[in-house]
């Protein structure tokens, strides 16, 4: 028996029976459809080797992080100094600084290089797909130095003998991140891996495109966010959060007491946090674009 008007849909299109002929509609996919897939379809590790951009555009990125780290670092270690007016900074007056700098730094260049101004930021974001190997290789290197730079700028337009908080005994270790003499080294390890987690849990919100209509003065609310970390974990470890921030005051000081938790911390929970958001709370639409963090966010 004939069955007309009949339309059946098969892997390479559309074979409709109409009035007893038969016509066969070819569905092929668009460039874009096919783009697309393919992007899905590759191995994490290809994104790592991306060329994501043009070696000026990546030199152009790594001097912004270079500047915006020794910014962090230049005004967050000013904002320790407590021998200037006499008497030690508050906790409360430290924490401020250190946000409001990463607050203005974000808002300085974030439209540039992204301003992870962390080298933890940076490590959670290759996890993340959003940076190349090579891209993030020139983030940290311009990071540290960055962060030297920055310590030594401070060095240079404050005397010596001026740059301790309060106390002239640690003249040697001003601002060097160190732990409270009654934490033990576990506790204080963990300290900066729950900060650091935090910290990079925040970011990959921020970077995640559901969020967008949530990511609105995202500077301010970054820097107050490390405001609140510095107040909850500084007494504990100095709430570093940053090896590159870390590293600067330990070069100029020489001071090295318990430095690698200020490398494995940080680390460790932005790892912890990227890999908990990607393979969990991370949605990749079919036919979505691998993601890309917002150049005027974190």
């Amino acid at each position: 028996m004939e069955q007309n008007n009949i339309s059946i849909v098969t892997s390479n299109g559309i074979t409709e029976n109409v009035n007893g002929k038969v016509k066969t509609t070819i569905s092929l996919p668009s460039a874009a459809r096919l783009s697309n897939a393919a992007k899905i379809k590759a191995p994490w590790l290809k994104d790592l080797f991306e060329e994501e951009s043009s070696v000026w555009d990546t030199l152009k990125c790594g001097l912004a992080e270079f500047i915006g780290t020794g910014l962090l670092v230049f005004l967050g270690c000013m904002g320790c100094v407590g021998s200037l007016g006499g008497n030690p900074p508050e906790p409360l007056q430290i924490s401020f600084v250190f946000g409001l700098a990463v607050m203005l730094i974000i808002q300085s260049i974030g439209h540039i290089s992204g301003a992870h101004i962390n080298p933890s930021i940076t490590v959670g974001s290759v996890v993340l797909g959003k940076k190349s190997l090579k891209v993030a290789s020139v983030y940290l290197f311009a990071q540290c130095l960055g962060a030297i730079a920055g310590y030594g700028m401070l060095k240079v337009i404050t005397p010596q003998r001026l740059l301790h908080a309060g106390d002239p005994v640690k003249i040697d270790s001003f601002c060097v991140t160190n732990l409270n003499e009654n934490i033990s080294v576990i506790q204080g390890l963990l300290g900066e891996i729950m900060a650091t987690a935090v910290l990079m849990f925040m970011t990959c919100a921020i970077w995640d495109a559901r969020n967008e209509r949530n990511t609105d003065s995202i500077a301010i609310k970054f820097g107050l966010t490390v405001t609140v970390l510095c107040l909850a974990v500084a007494p504990y470890t100095g709430c570093s959060m940053n090896p590159a921030r870390s590293l600067g005051p330990a070069i100029w000081n020489n001071s090295w007491s318990h430095h690698w938790i200020y490398w494995f911390g940080p680390l460790g929970g932005a790892l912890i946090a990227s890999v908990l958001y990607r393979s969990i709370f991370s949605l990749r639409p079919e036919g979505s674009e691998r993601p890309r963090e917002q150049k005027a966010e974190i």
